[in-house]
């Protein structure tokens, strides 16, 4: 069995978040900025790329100077971040001993985890109760909130298991908001259907999202709330492999028919890019459903991930990424799906300068400039630039 950190590392699936940004003179880590309002306490909930060390490490390149955009946030208002909870195991979790620390957030949490009890803290509505519990929120205190990247990313697993299991992992996911009858008349329906009931499971998702963090921080009296929409996973490291995938099978199943290899190619073409629409689509229908949701409240600052990620795609170097493609982490193995693993407690900093891989650029620096830790998570760097999207957000609302 592999090492728990090892695992950890390698099934979470927090996305790719970090690369996203409004443009590269955002308000950085090193800008001058003096706060408008006074914020004297960070609240944060949400997976892998706002959690500040809750298994031992953090999910990115690991260095004495890896913030990820959650603490590079609390550091423009001269806070510091630490995790609440620290694990025992995958899934269990106790209070960090370390008093005031603030971080609630879990790599691998979800908005419906599908394999926990709703109790538990990989749940992000818990997180987000379990501070709620303790009290109210004060005019002094930012809240930093993501979540369904990873349900999406579950979405999609399930969904294209559905040759291999008939749909009962798909139809498992759904069932955990949507009613039988939902369920099996879209699977009844055919393929149309089938594919159009993910934007409904997301639609319901983000109103599930939305009702947590009514409930647990709005209504709690939080009035500086910033949430996080999904970004667009399908240009990670990994989607982009398991989309690859798509039409490799797609041209194998055509040539078997005898189709010619330009026929196959056409089809294996036409078949990855309609799942990457299909797949984007059910992420714009969460992340339209939860701005509507918040929309008119004074007190929350939506950022647009999903639009500032497809701009760092098309234009990387506008950011100043050399690579937003290959992760900078070496691939320690393969998991049982067939795509890469990776493990970020050896994936340090100084093993990565010491190593410069073929054709790389920038020396031992060459790791600094790419999107991609690993096939889901960003560098320090991309971390550096999200953090400067929220802070170009937070200058314009005046609250920085």
């Amino acid at each position: 069995m592999k090492p728990l950190l090892t695992r950890i590392a390698a099934a979470s699936v927090a996305l790719l978040g970090g690369l996203l940004v409004a443009g590269c003179g955002g308000g950085g880590a090193s800008a001058d900025t003096t706060p408008a309002v006074k914020i004297s306490s960070v609240k944060v909930f949400g997976d892998s790329i706002q959690d500040s060390g809750t298994f031992g490490f953090k999910f990115t390149v690991q260095s004495s100077d890896n913030l990820i955009y959650a603490e590079r946030v609390a550091a423009n208002y001269g806070q510091t971040l630490c995790s609440y909870y620290a694990a025992t195991s995958e899934t269990t979790f106790v209070n960090s001993p370390k008093a005031g620390c603030t971080s609630y957030a879990i790599g691998g949490g979800r908005i419906t985890h599908p394999k926990v009890l709703p109790t538990n803290p990989l749940n992000v509505g818990v997180q987000m109760a379990a501070y709620a519990a303790t009290g109210s929120y004060t005019a002094s205190d930012l809240v930093i909130i993501d979540g369904g990247g990873n349900d999406s990313a579950d979405l999609v697993g399930a969904y294209l298991s559905i040759p291999k299991d008939q749909a009962a992992s798909y139809s498992a996911l759904l069932g955990t908001l949507l009613t039988p009858t939902q369920i099996g008349t879209a699977l009844q329906g055919g393929a149309a259907t089938t594919a159009q009931i993910g934007a409904t499971y997301m639609t319901a998702l983000a109103d599930k999202f939305y009702g947590q963090i009514k409930t647990n921080v709005l209504d709690k009296g939080a009035t500086h709330v910033v949430v996080m929409n999904i970004p667009d996973i399908t240009f990670t490291p990994r989607f982009q492999m398991v989309l690859d995938g798509v039409q490799a099978a797609t041209v194998a199943g055509a040539k078997a028919k005898g189709a010619s290899d330009a026929d196959a190619a056409a089809a294996g073409a036409k078949a990855r890019s309609d799942s990457q629409a299909l797949f984007q689509g059910w992420m714009t229908a969460y992340n339209t459903e939860l701005a509507a949701k918040l929309a008119g409240n004074d007190g929350v600052i939506v950022i647009d991930f999903f639009k500032a990620f497809q701009d760092q795609v098309a234009t990387p170097a506008q950011f100043g990424l050399t690579n937003i493609k290959t992760p900078a982490c070496p691939i320690k193995g393969v998991g049982s799906d067939g795509l890469p693993t990776y493990d970020f407690p050896t994936c340090t900093a100084a093993a990565l300068s010491a190593a410069p891989p073929a054709g790389a650029t920038g020396g031992a620096d060459w790791w600094k400039s790419y999107g991609f830790s690993d096939g889901f998570h960003p560098t320090p760097y991309g971390h550096q630039l999200t953090q400067q999207l929220i802070g170009k957000s937070l200058a314009t609302k005046g609250w920085l």
